[in-house]
């Protein structure tokens, strides 16, 4: 499954990059600033994409390096910033998704994805109930 997952990961990117769209790590970071509508703080950029903290503050900088998000003060918390997109952002976000889309879709083709996606969820529901550290015991 993980073999897979990389080889899908990487196919995408690699549309996206023939393409000159924002690369597929970056397009999850503007998913999940996008998924916060103007409230984010580097701390659930770091949650979200499941990085660092000091790796997701990075991220955003390179974001707000190439024009695809700014940092504001935070009004409730003068110690933090909240991060949004910027207009180029959302146009880069809603090209690079329809982008993924397409290869994605030509990737999986007429596969039922939805069978495959529910045996995923309830597999890692096993794993996150404990069961495998519980059994191992």
């Amino acid at each position: 499954m993980v073999g897979y997952e990389i080889a899908l990961w990487n196919a995408v990117d690699e549309v996206l990059a023939a393409r000159g769209m924002v690369r597929l790590g970056h397009l999850h970071a503007l998913r999940v600033l996008d998924a916060h509508e103007g409230q984010a703080r580097v701390q659930e950029v770091s949650e979200d994409v499941g990085i660092t903290v000091g790796a997701a503050s990075k991220l955003v900088d390179r974001l707000e390096r190439d024009g695809l998000a700014e940092r504001q003060p935070n009004p409730a918390n003068r110690r933090s910033s909240l991060v949004r997109l910027t207009p180029w952002g959302q146009r880069s976000l809603a090209d690079g998704m329809a982008v993924a889309q397409e290869a994605l879709d030509q990737a999986v083709g007429d596969e039922d994805v939805e069978q495959v996606v529910a045996v995923l969820e309830r597999l890692r529901a096993r794993l996150a109930s404990g069961a495998v550290a519980r059994s191992a015991a």
